[in-house]
């Protein structure tokens, strides 16, 4: 019980910002509990937070040594290993993940957009449709899912996912903010509108969904509109990272009909929030190089490499972290393609390699990123969701008959959000 007590009042004192006495609670946990694995991970976590990386890993190691195998810790050392961009270490890791828990949709979404990224979309596929039966009703599932296949050019289909997870979690609008985007994309722009008003009346305070119809109103020529939307979501936060990316975006919208001092602000006030943001640093530079002031647009640059902050992951450690998952130490260094001698291998060694090389890599056999692939799959979503979810595939479409929206309580302009700033 006292590890308990401890564990949760580590959280409370991280929430608050007291890193250093969260740490000393982690710390008597662990001591009181060697096997607490929610202290391990909770106070790894802070470390990753706090750019630790090294001390984060070997918590999450000593986890495993002392809890045994853990979902949670599987999945955060997996996405350590992606951002190590060493993804066959990271398959092991989430494949690990998944055995210990098949019904973990974040672990199945987890490891899918990694081999999204990997442009693996034979693998992705199987993945995500791993993640909806392990979680049916999973809003994230069908959306990360629908925007996948969308992306890929079936249309169609990804409607239809993002049509599942909003007939399931019809209260969510970051679904229909989604289909928005899609319909005015290959659709059309007023199917669009209907959508973003009904989401942005599910949830008022959703800043995205008012950005995004911003963002759409923009590239459809209606600027004083674009304008109010901008405005509209920033009065929600204006400090919050989806506020930074409105006003670079209301930036460049303001540099395109010409009035450069505006979007100066604009890009000033999005770079006060979010200082390491690359895309607005250089979307300013390109202003002040268009202008002829290519000694600013250096500057500029300039100083988006001074103040960037970067942590940097050592490659080194996962020899020590592999000593602990698995004791067939020399058969996974030799899979993983870590020992140069992985040629003269004894049969024995041959067949531990066949066995560790089919938990790792049976999601990625396939993995040849192609996009011209089949779209048949053994997975039938209709009968899955009429089965499981007692849904009907043909009453899917979203019921748009809404009222009109609200005006914002609250409108800022450039002036007084650069001033706020």
């Amino acid at each position: 019980m006292r590890v308990l007590f401890e564990q949760c009042w580590a959280v409370l004192e991280n929430r608050m910002g007291n890193v250093r006495r969260a740490r000393k609670l982690f710390d008597a946990a662990t001591v009181a509990d060697k096997k607490h694995v929610a202290a391990w991970h909770g106070w790894a976590v802070l470390e990753l937070k706090q750019g630790n990386i090294q001390k984060a890993r070997s918590l999450l190691s000593k986890g495993l040594q002392y809890c045994g195998q853990n979902e949670y810790i599987y999945q955060t050392l997996a996405l350590l290993e992606v951002k190590a961009n060493r993804y066959q270490q990271a398959r092991y890791l989430f494949n690990q993940a998944t055995k210990c828990n098949p019904k973990s949709c974040a672990s199945w979404l987890a490891w899918a957009q990694m081999e999204v990224e990997q442009e693996n979309n034979r693998t992705a596929r199987k993945l995500f449709e791993n993640a909806v039966q392990a979680s049916p009703k999973n809003r994230f599932a069908w959306h990360v899912w629908g925007v996948f296949e969308a992306n890929l050019g079936k249309i169609e289909k990804g409607k239809k996912l993002l049509k599942i997870g909003h007939a399931l979690n019809p209260r969510d609008a970051v679904l229909l903010q989604s289909l928005a985007l899609i319909e005015y994309k290959h659709s059309s722009a007023n199917r669009a509108r209907v959508l973003f008003r009904r989401a942005s009346e599910l949830d008022p305070k959703h800043q995205p969904v008012w950005f995004a119809w911003g963002w759409m109103e923009w590239k459809e020529g209606n600027l004083n509109t674009a304008r109010e939307l901008y405005k509209k979501a920033l009065s929600i936060d204006p400090n919050s990272e989806s506020a930074a990316r409105c006003l670079q975006a209301w930036g460049v919208l303001e540099q395109r009909v010409g009035d450069l001092s505006t979007a100066r602000r604009l890009f000033r006030s999005s770079l006060n929030i979010n200082s390491q943001s690359y895309v607005t640093w250089m979307t300013w530079a390109s202003l002040e190089e268009d202008q002829g002031n290519s000694v600013r647009a250096e500057e500029i640059r300039n100083l988006y490499f001074q103040q960037r902050t970067e942590v940097v992951d050592d490659a080194s450690w996962v020899m020590g972290f592999l000593d602990i998952l698995d004791p067939a130490i020399d058969s996974l260094k030799r899979l993983l393609k870590m020992d140069p001698n992985s040629i003269n291998m004894p049969p024995d060694s041959m067949r531990n390699i066949a066995r560790l090389k089919k938990d790792a890599v049976d999601y990625s056999s396939d993995s040849n990123g192609d996009d011209d692939m089949d779209d048949e799959s053994e997975f039938d979503v209709d009968r899955f969701i009429m089965e499981r979810l007692s849904l009907d595939v043909s009453k899917l479409e979203v019921q748009l008959e809404t009222p009109k929206i609200s005006s914002p309580n609250k409108i800022l302009s450039p002036r007084r959000i650069w001033r706020a700033r």
